[in-house]
């Protein structure tokens, strides 16, 4: 039976592969994991967004479903991602309307309170590093927001949310044990942000994530 550490090295390599060279696999990928709902779930983060007009980004866009949808919201999204591939498709799907640049969450190149608010949706482990909520913090402008959606899980199974999260903390080879809102309460604090907890539903789905403001 494979160790604990080689499941994580080998979904790390596996998630490597599909946000880069597998990324035309993505969609099919991310329908059977969710059952066909993750679409969805990231939709759901336009119920608290900022207003029509406001300039958003997304970090991760990934096939750029949810920047698709803001420009329908009237939003003025742009995207960032690490991966060239998803990237080009996220701009293929908007019809190269959106900006997407290619880059780093820790290092956003963008100039200072430029942005109404920010969103990111099951980010990668970027998300538990101090430097992308400083980032973040640094490109909104006074007043803006943060939206992060982390997770999904069955409702009535909580314990499944708790296994999902352990997962994942392993895959980001984070040594952080603080309960997730204290751990993101930190992070944003770091970073001169307040935070909040975000819940939602989706049908017969929990979602789970956190809201930062600036000032």
């Amino acid at each position: 039976m494979a160790r604990k550490g080689g499941w994580s090295a080998l979904l790390q390599r596996f998630f490597h592969w599909l946000y880069h060279e597998g990324s035309w696999a993505y969609d099919g990928v991310a329908a059977v994991v969710s059952g066909g709902r993750w679409v969805n779930w990231g939709m759901r983060v336009l119920d608290v967004l900022a207003r029509p007009g406001g300039r958003v980004l997304e970090i991760g866009p990934g096939p750029g479903h949810l920047l698709q949808a803001m420009v329908g919201r009237g939003l003025c999204p742009v995207g960032l991602d690490l991966s060239f591939a998803m990237a080009r498709r996220a701009r293929r799907r908007t019809g190269f309307a959106v900006p997407v640049a290619q880059g780093r969450a820790q290092a956003l190149p963008f100039p200072d309170g430029i942005f109404d608010a920010a969103v990111t949706t099951f980010p990668a482990p970027f998300i538990l590093e101090p430097t992308t909520w400083r980032e973040v913090a640094r490109v909104l402008r006074p007043g803006g927001r943060f939206v992060a959606l982390i997770g999904a899980w069955p409702a009535g199974s909580a314990s499944t949310h708790r296994r999902l999260w352990g997962l994942y903390r392993r895959i980001a080879r984070s040594g952080e044990t603080l309960p997730r809102e204290e751990m993101f309460r930190r992070l944003a604090g770091s970073a001169g942000l307040e935070v909040q907890e975000w819940l939602a539903r989706d049908g017969p789905w929990h979602l789970w994530g956190v809201i930062a403001f600036r000032g």
